[in-house]
């Protein structure tokens, strides 16, 4: 469980590439003081659960199955698509130029 107002962000920002990367289940949690809360402090920035009694297995299996589901098979979509691939007027005249000049190079050549 990772905190989402952690300042300096650099602290945690590695987390979620990591658990993804060794396939261990995160999810995202609204506020440090929450976090503070399951471990009797007044913030925390992260939590790893290592150690459960076996009263609570049940408890963190359907926590895990849930932050499976629900996030972490879902990551695709619940990350922003910035620009949605469309490339502004600026960008689209360089490259036309730049396409323009390429081909004017190779006429060149080929006379």
């Amino acid at each position: 469980m990772i905190a989402n107002d952690v300042d300096p962000i650099e602290l945690v920002v590695w987390l979620p590439a990591l658990c993804r990367k060794m396939n261990v289940p995160f999810c995202i949690i609204k506020g440090k003081s929450r976090l503070g809360k399951v471990v009797h402090r007044k913030t925390a920035t992260c939590l790893a659960i290592t150690e459960v009694h076996p009263d609570d297995k049940g408890a963190l299996s359907k926590l895990t199955e849930t932050i499976r589901t629900n996030y972490l098979e879902r990551w695709d979509e619940l990350v922003k698509k910035r620009g949605g691939g469309k490339m502004g007027a600026k960008t689209t005249s360089r490259l036309a130029k730049i396409r323009s000049a390429k081909e004017k190079e190779l006429l060149l050549r080929t006379e």
